[in-house]
């Protein structure tokens, strides 16, 4: 698709965003509420295993998401996309059934097996309806849409679990990711050019054959990386322990009793309101200033600061701290989706966002585990200071790459 006008790209992003949001609601339900030991235990799973489910559905991506790539790379996006979001619908069904670690395990498989699908098709789709003047932006606002879902999803998960329960919160949320693939079904249109489509999976398409370029890949790899390390591995599995030490099991404002769960969704709600603020200005800036590494490394600096704030014990500077890294992770995201658009031909794009999205899954599938099991010997600050140095080692590297990129021109054009 070369171009698209503002009415045609919102018809296409807002059935996209709707089924983005409801379909993290399972995901987001276990990050928010299953690290509290009291939750865990009705789930039949100790906290140790804990660490391992909310990994688990990254290491199946790492098989996944290049298995995506290459189908959306041939085929048509829409029903890859309502296929991803079913399956999406069946795993959070697993996740209220289950008692024990065995079917839990199954639907974490089965969820890394639909966001890959829903994942590498949302950013592939976006840079469909894009060009070399709005992809910062339409990227971004993608990203605001999936980071409203993780707001939205945090806060719903843990409030159904507090008026709900815990399964029948799930059952609720099951419901919805199947009203998902309903949306999907209905208004989501193809935007996949008709020429660049093989439906035959053993005929490459003509220009397929053109090599990966796996020097764009990897280095793009390295922010995606850090974000997906920190943000998505460490910080999601470990954000309900974090506000315990301000607030215990519950926060008590004059004669108002927030319970923990439903505090810690509500702040994950807060901090993703700034990300999905900063998303779409990223995302705009870098269509101004067409200097994307430049301005990632920037968002990184800023991240960095903002986890060295977020390791100290002080409530309000900690908390200061987790709202700037925030804003930095709707842009990183879309400066990375944009790049790729900026810089692969467009046959081969869908693989190397799932060559990204896979290196970046390693870092989030081990971050939980890690996290989670150095916490109790090393304590909370020293694992967000090791967070705030994973972030400087990606400025360093985002920053030796924007001077490489002075003076150079987008070198790929829809």
């Amino acid at each position: 698709m070369h171009s698209t006008s503002k009415r045609s790209t919102r018809h296409i992003l807002i059935p996209l965003g709707v089924g983005l949001v409801l379909s993290l609601l399972g995901d987001q339900t276990l990050y928010t509420v299953l690290p509290n030991p009291s939750i865990a235990a009705v789930a039949g799973v100790t906290l140790g295993m804990v660490g391992v489910l909310l990994g688990v559905n990254r290491l199946t991506r790492l098989v996944f998401n290049g298995v995506a790539g290459t189908l959306y790379d041939r085929l048509p996006r829409r029903p890859l996309m309502i296929a991803g979001m079913s399956i999406g619908a069946l795993s959070t069904a697993c996740y209220a059934f289950a008692h024990g670690s065995v079917v839990m395990i199954m639907g974490r498989v089965l969820w890394g097996i639909a966001w890959s699908a829903i994942w590498v098709g949302s950013n592939t789709i976006a840079l469909d309806i894009s060009n070399d003047h709005n992809r910062g932006e339409i990227t971004g606002r993608l990203q605001m849409w999936f980071l409203t879902g993780v707001g939205i999803a945090s806060f719903a998960g843990g409030m159904f679990t507090d008026l709900f329960g815990y399964r029948n919160g799930l059952w609720v949320s099951t419901a919805l990711t199947t009203a998902a693939a309903l949306v999907w079904g209905l208004f989501l249109p193809e935007t996949r050019p008709a020429k660049l489509i093989s439906r035959d999976l053993s005929v490459p398409v003509p220009s397929s054959k053109k090599p990966l370029p796996w020097k764009e890949a990897l280095g793009l790899s390295v922010p995606y990386l850090a974000l997906r390390i920190v943000f998505a591995g460490i910080l999601a599995s470990s954000t309900v322990l974090w506000l315990s030490q301000f607030t215990g099991s519950q926060l008590n404002f004059r004669n108002l009793v927030i319970p923990l769960a439903t505090l810690t969704g509500g702040f994950v709600a807060v901090r993703v309101l700034i990300s999905m603020a900063s998303a779409p200005l990223i995302g705009k800036l870098s269509d101004r200033i067409p200097r994307r590494w430049a301005t990632m490394s920037v968002v990184l600096l800023f991240g960095t600061l903002g986890m060295v704030l977020m390791s100290l014990p002080v409530v309000l500077p900690a908390i200061l701290g987790g709202l700037m890294a925030s804003a930095t992770t709707g842009g990183i995201q879309a400066l990375v989706s944009s790049i790729v658009g900026d810089r692969v031909a467009p046959d081969l794009r869908s693989r190397v966002l799932g060559i990204i999205f896979t290196i970046g899954d390693l870092g989030s599938a081990l971050g939980p585990s890690v996290g989670l099991s150095l916490i109790p010997v090393v304590g909370l600050k020293a694992v967000y200071m090791g967070c705030a140095g994973v972030y400087a080692l990606a400025t360093i590297f985002s920053f030796w790459y924007a001077l490489r990129e002075v003076g150079v021109q987008p070198a790929i054009s829809n």
